[in-house]
């Protein structure tokens, strides 16, 4: 029998074994997509779901690593039998699946999973009641339940034990076993042993590498910190973990490769060499091109910069107990011999609150001193809009910002020409390039000719041949197919866009290169990306000039082996996914990836010197300063540090690069948004960074359009008439049902809702409730709340002392939520809040709301604006204390109201300030006016747009929803009630599947045929 465990113990596996679930559904999906069949994932998980394909292809790969580890050791020749251990395998059918593919290799191997007691004990029934399992190991024989062996069949065997027990996991191989000394073993352990404490861990390699007198190696997979815990991707990576309660540990007392590797040799092993499973793509030996390549035809893929943050901080470790024909060949990143550095500093200005969330977007000119970041994708969606920075207030109106009807996009480029530029191209979805360009001349936009091939991640610099005019050179990129663009383009405004004759060697085609211009008509490019989705890391030059016959000419020069050699930091200038800025004689490359994946932040930001690289090309020795340097921002930076991946950068001030925008989805651990803005500029200057988040003003060119989701934002104006909601008497549950079936707001007084009214002074809810009781609520920083734009804090704290605060007048509210399961249940006020229970109800009159009630929530506000949203439930909002405006439309007004698509509020504030202090509504619309004193009801229908505002005190009311239709709500579960109708949902879903169809036309067909299937739609609406 096992040792009986304490109840912390249990709580710890468990939320182990928790893992398991959440990998091997990730699994799952890798197999349903990119594995032939058999499937044997496909029975341990009980629901399939298809995950991103960022997590898919990350998955993959560590999939792939662990495979193709124990294949080499299962095909490399020997006289012994062989033995894979797995230790902490969970689901995971890897002996499965080799011994249906590949049963050959199997013929003398012998697989043992293990794991924890309880999981094994599942794994085992999951295979015993599965045909397809058991007829892989036919043999198989299903011990007592309360033994280790678990499964045992000639050729795999599973033990339940804890990987901490190592005498009783000694004990059980070798009653299974005889004795291992005679086995040539591979242990394999997959993010396993980092769950583990630390000597127990080590405790396990150490016995590991005395199994076998013969040979014996260890393969182990798991995170590491390739720049340190402070990396963005690794802060937000350690952060998910112990919000799981399941923290990792291996990785704070062997934090890098190096360590990794001394620690397999101080317990006993001979020779460990451990890799990064970015460094494991990028080894045509570990995955060949052909392979790499072949992934992309299971689904399309562009999520590069994120997928090599999430492999360069997985490792891939090999140890062996014979010794090696070679050392490791590991070198830390940081060891470098050239450690110069320019003197720079990166100020941050990221404010509590920012809701400018984007990345990918490009950067644009605005007039004034003011820049833009158009498009990119947003928290939700990909954007239309653009975003608007500058280092002074704004209080006049805005030219020159795209006008949304440039469509949402990212990965699309933006060329500077002189004070205007040229947008280009970028995607929908990878699979949807787009091809239309746009260009802004002073303050104006107008749309020219479109890109001969429509393409994303291409990169453009401008050309400047004097009498002949400014140019556009475009080069890279992808296609609809997927393919690289091979051929190079230039744009003029008086011919369009024309192919490229190229004189000379060509460089090989890529995607995403650094691409810039070192003066009017030459410049570099380095760096981008492979079709087999390699980072390249040569070096050109190149050169536009005319032939006498007027033919414009492009001229590369390799000087890949020159700058190689001239600098030991060659090998960090190769890029994918960065920035490049000419800034005083020097290109400031920012951010992206390396052929090595994470870049340390000492080499995040690197200047090349424009000088001292023309030095080079005329093989003259450099006196000048050095060629290659890094900003230097290592030491002495502060502030919060950027994820410098799908951001902006711009020269400002001449002398100084901004950067605003980016971030990444850190693989399933969590989306990680830069909250700001950085300045690079001298280190001993005086000036901070005052660059700032604007929004911007109405003016007669641009809607204003919302940051978050590029809805269109309507003008306001005093001059829209009010109506003034009725107030009306009823006496019986019948009349509120014809007040309902009516479906218009109505004000009901004089209804009995109980002593509340009287008795919710702030020291009797504080008392009644508990001064200490944990509530959640939004903390503004503005009086408008937007529930787009979060300008809000979601805050947890005592009920006491949010009321002391909310009656002091800070801008706080509180919707009250499920106080025992606020995820799975709706609020329900008689239950959230017993010593408030008595004092409310509502009148037998309303005996149709009692009946069909979904949720009850509490709210308390201060003086702060409600965002304009719409419930698809029927409520009654009950006012107890305080005063309160409400101003709602109709339902049909949603389509003047800034709504964007799905959204179920909008951005606009009705209560900004006026002249005469009115509501200002958008032409054409309905405002009904609400006026609330303790004791009202308000009667709101479904659908009815509103906003709401405090007029006098503190407003405290109860809000009871319920449901009025016989049919058509959403299924499942709907803790808020405020999903929308079933037929809605499923409306959305063929809507975009009728959007897919058109994905292979040209835009504008498109677009024409769209709007005249959106006619049809309108024309039905009102039929």
């Amino acid at each position: 029998m096992r040792a009986q465990l304490g109840a912390k113990t249990e709580l710890e596996q468990s939320l182990v074994m928790g893992t398991n679930g959440s990998s091997i559904v990730s699994k799952r999906s890798v197999e349903q997509l990119y594995y032939p069949e058999p499937h044997f994932i496909r029975y341990f998980v009980k629901k399939r779901q298809r995950r991103s394909p960022l997590i898919n292809r990350g998955y993959w790969l560590r999939m792939y690593a662990i495979e193709h580890s124990v294949r080499l050791f299962m095909e490399e020749p020997s006289n012994c039998q062989k033995l894979v251990l797995n230790f902490g395998c969970g689901f995971d059918p890897l002996p499965f699946q080799f011994l249906t593919r590949e049963n050959s290799l199997c013929e003398s191997v012998r697989f043992i999973d293990v794991d924890y007691h309880k999981l094994m004990l599942e794994k085992r029934n999951i295979i015993r009641q599965t045909n397809a399992l058991n007829g892989v190991i036919p043999d198989v024989e299903y011990p007592a339940e309360d033994g280790m062996v678990l499964i045992r069949s000639k050729q795999y065997t599973g033990l339940g034990c804890d990987l901490g027990e190592l005498s009783g996991l000694e004990r059980v191989l070798r009653s299974e076993l005889g004795s291992t000394t005679q086995f040539s073993i591979l242990c394999t352990a997959e993010v396993s042993l980092t769950y583990m404490d630390v000597k127990s861990a080590d405790a396990l390699l150490q016995w590991a590498s005395k199994l076998s007198n013969e040979d014996t190696r260890f393969c182990l997979l798991e995170q590491y910190f390739p720049d340190g815990p402070e990396h963005p991707f690794a802060n937000t990576m350690m952060n998910h973990f112990r919000k799981l309660r399941t923290p990792l540990y291996s990785i704070h007392e062997y934090p890098s490769l190096r360590q990794q590797e001394e620690r397999f040799i101080r317990v006993g092993w001979k020779h460990a060499k451990a890799r990064s499973l970015w460094a494991l793509w990028s080894d045509s030996q570990f995955l060949n091109e052909e392979r790499r390549r072949s992934l992309d035809k299971f689904e399309v893929f562009d999520e590069w910069e994120e997928f090599a943050l999430f492999a360069s901080h997985y490792f891939l470790l090999v140890a062996w107990t014979k010794s090696a024909e070679t050392g490791s060949d590991f070198r830390d990143a940081m060891e470098e011999t050239d450690d110069h550095s320019l003197d720079l500093k990166l100020d941050a200005q990221c404010p509590s609150r920012f809701n400018g969330q984007r990345r990918f977007g490009s950067i644009v000119p605005v007039d004034g001193n003011m820049v833009g970041v158009h498009g990119g994708l947003g928290p939700q969606t990909r954007l239309p809009s653009t975003q608007l920075y500058s280092k002074f207030e704004i209080n006049h109106p805005i030219r020159g910002i795209p006008p949304t009807t440039i469509g949402a996009r990212m990965c699309h480029s933006s060329t500077i020409l002189g004070d205007g530029c040229l947008l280009a191209g970028g995607r929908t979805s990878p699979a949807m390039p787009l091809g239309d360009c746009w260009l802004k001349s002073g303050s104006k936009w107008d749309q020219v000719d479109s890109l001969p091939i429509p393409c994303f991640r291409h990169s453009t610099a401008a050309v400047d041949l004097g009498e002949d005019g400014k140019f556009v050179l475009l080069c890279g990129g992808k296609s609809e197919t997927g393919d690289i663009l091979e051929q190079f383009f230039i744009w003029s405004k008086s011919e369009g866009w024309n192919k490229m004759t190229v004189i000379g060697p060509t460089p090989r085609p890529r995607f995403g290169p650094l691409f810039v211009s070192i003066d009017d008509q030459s410049g570099i490019m380095c760096g981008g990306m492979s079709q087999g989705g390699l980072v390249l890391n040569d070096f050109w030059t190149w050169r536009v000039s005319k032939s006498d016959d007027g033919v414009l000419l492009l001229m590369f020069n390799d000087l890949t082996k020159k700058l190689s050699a001239a600098t030991s930091l060659f090998k960090w200038l190769g890029r994918f996914g960065s920035t490049t800025n000419l800034m005083d004689a020097k290109i400031v490359v920012a951010g992206g990836i390396t052929i090595d994946g994470c870049i340390p932040q000492k080499y995040e930001i690197i200047l090349l010197n424009v000088d001292g690289l023309r030095f080079l090309m005329q093989d003259l020795p450099s006196h000048g300063p050095l060629l290659l340097v890094p900003a230097g921002l290592e030491a002495g930076f502060n502030g919060p540090r950027p994820l410098l991946i799908g951001h902006s950068s711009l020269v400002v001030d001449e002398h100084k690069v901004l950067i605003a925008g980016g971030g990444a989805v850190c693989f399933s651990f969590g989306t990680y948004w830069n909250r700001g803005t950085w300045l690079l500029q001298d280190a001993t200057s005086n000036t901070s960074n005052e660059w700032d988040l604007v929004e911007p003003a109405v003016n007669s060119e641009q809607i204003p359009v919302s940051s978050t989701t590029g809805a269109l934002l309507p003008v306001l104006t005093t001059a829209v008439p009010l109506v003034i909601i009725p107030r009306v008497k009823i006496r019986a549950p019948q009349e509120f049902r014809t007040v309902v079936d009516k479906s218009r707001p109505v004000i009901l007084e004089g209804l009995n809702i109980g002593r509340c009214v009287e008795l919710w002074a702030k020291e009797y809810l504080q008392n009644a409730v508990g001064h200490d009781r944990k509530v959640v609520v939004h903390d503004s920083r503005s009086e408008h709340m937007d529930f787009q734009t979060k300008n809000f804090s979601y805050i947890v704290k005592e009920f006491g002392t949010f009321l002391d605060e909310v009656y002091a007048g800070s801008r706080q509210y509180l919707r009250a939520i499920s106080a025992d399961k606020p995820s799975e249940q709706p609020a329900n006020f008689h239950m959230d809040f017993p010593g408030l229970k008595d004092d409310f109800h509502l009148p037998p009159e309303l005996s149709l709301v009692t009946e069909n009630a979904h949720s009850s929530p509490l709210r308390i506000s201060g003086p702060v604006i409600l965002w304009l949203h719409y419930d698809v439930l029927a409520n009654v909002l009950c006012q107890v204390r305080g005063e309160k405006k409400l101003i709602l439309y109709p339902p049909w007004d949603v389509s003047k109201l800034g709504f964007a698509a799905g959204a179920s509020s909008s951005s606009i504030n009705v209560f900004q300030k006026t002249t005469n202090n009115q509501p200002a509504s958008p032409p054409g619309t309905t405002p009904h006016e609400a006026l609330l004193k303790p004791g009202d009801i308000l009667f709101l229908p479904p659908l009815w747009l509103h906003t709401a505002c405090p007029t006098k005190g503190v407003s405290v009311a109860v809000n009871v929803f319920f449901r009025n239709l016989a049919q058509g709500y959403a299924v499942g579960r709907d803790v808020y009630g405020n999903r929308d109708l079933h037929a809605y949902e499923k409306g959305r879903r063929d809507v975009e599947k009728i959007v897919r169809s058109f994905n292979r036309l040209p835009c504008d067909i498109a677009r024409f045929y769209i709007d005249r299937l959106a006619d049809e739609l309108r024309e039905r609406a009102t039929t």
